[in-house]
């Protein structure tokens, strides 16, 4: 009975849900009759729960920028993950780009200036570049992360056609300030999976008002944010969705560093709950509406390639720890993906990951 009230509650709402490959897995005539995401509920206390110390290493590594970071620094932490990463983890945040543009489709057509924050290796732009093959004449897309190494990377991969008609700018920013960036410029900034790790929310918030057009009646004004969800990952694999890659990349750290009482963070965790979200970003931040959607993605992974992704991210304290150490983190995950040995690391595994997609409109001028 449990496992059918679960699906019943994920068939009635709306979830966009692909393969790595971009292949609907369940196809329907309307949208809101698509494998749905929206409602299904788990404990964040119960499901997930992240150290103290764990969640600073997770925010203070990120591609985006803390308030101490400087764009000039030498010190570019993901330069030397970058291709692993556009090769292994940006395929899967890519699905959440497209999820997220289907999502502001029309803002985006209607858009002279998008904005990026925190590109990494540009998978937002993979999926732009499928949604739009030949652009928007008079648009101008701008790709910004702090890591010069990522941006790099992104301009490598992305297959951009020389008669392209977006004009596409890659542009090293910190994402606290934006000081390249005019005030009143922007028509739609999007976030996959960055502005929620920056640890000064609110100066990376203040930066992406301060650069959005204030039209608060404005149909094109739009913030578009992508955040993990850290719940739901034994569920998901009862139901055959694999377990979540979130829990996964958080499992070797939380093995290797026992020492502190784990504890749940209530900033970090607005971002996770989509009625935290809403009220944030109306009540804190102003904005006219907030609408916030659940997308589930699966994707098939190798579990030598998946091990050593997670041991170069630099959001890892893999590499740092002792042998022995690395030893019990690498056996704990094993045993997490595939299920308690239920499947083998000899053969392709399927791991989902869940995001939150927030669309915000309008500022007050």
């Amino acid at each position: 009975r449990l496992a059918i009230n679960i699906i019943d509650v994920i068939m009635s709402h709306r979830l966009l849900l692909q393969t790595a490959v971009g292949t609907t897995i369940l196809a329907a005539t309307k949208v809101s009759q698509c494998l749905a995401f929206q409602n299904f509920r788990t404990s964040p206390t119960r499901s997930f729960s992240l150290s103290t110390s764990l969640l600073k290493r997770v925010m203070s590594s990120s591609s985006t920028p803390t308030k101490h970071d400087d764009v000039n620094s030498t010190d570019d932490a993901w330069k030397a993950t970058a291709q692993v990463y556009s090769d292994q983890a940006a395929r899967l945040t890519e699905l959440h780009g497209n999820d997220l543009l289907t999502l502001i489709r029309p803002e985006i057509l209607q858009a002279t200036t998008v904005l990026d924050v925190g590109t990494g290796t540009g998978a937002f732009a993979q999926a732009y570049l499928k949604q739009f093959p030949t652009g928007i004449p008079g648009q101008t897309l701008i790709l910004s992360d702090l890591s010069q190494g990522m941006l790099d990377q992104a301009r490598a991969s992305l297959p951009i056609p020389k008669d392209y008609q977006t004009k596409i700018i890659f542009q090293t920013e910190d994402g606290t300030k934006l000081d390249g960036i005019a005030s009143d410029s922007v028509d739609v900034v999007v976030s996959l999976f960055g502005v929620f790790l920056i640890p000064d929310q609110e100066a990376t918030l203040a930066s992406i008002k301060r650069v959005m057009k204030k039209k608060k009646n404005s149909t094109t004004s739009v913030f578009a944010n992508a955040s993990w969800i850290f719940t739901g990952s034994a569920d998901l694999a009862q139901l055959g969705f694999g377990v979540t890659l979130q829990e996964a990349f958080m499992l070797p750290n939380r093995i290797i560093d026992p020492s502190h009482e784990e504890t749940q963070d209530p900033a970090y965790l607005k971002w996770t709950v989509g009625s935290d979200i809403e009220t944030m970003l109306t009540k804190e931040h102003e904005f006219a509406s907030v609408k916030v959607s659940r997308a589930l993605h699966t994707c098939v992974w190798e579990w030598d390639k998946m091990w050593n992704m997670m041991y170069q991210n630099p959001m890892s304290n893999i590499q740092g720890a002792d042998p022995e150490a690395q030893d019990r983190a690498k056996e704990a995950l094993m045993d997490f993906v595939t299920q308690q040995g239920s499947l083998s690391v000899h053969e392709p595994l399927l791991l989902s990951s869940a995001a939150n997609l927030a669309v915000a409109r309008g500022l007050p001028e």
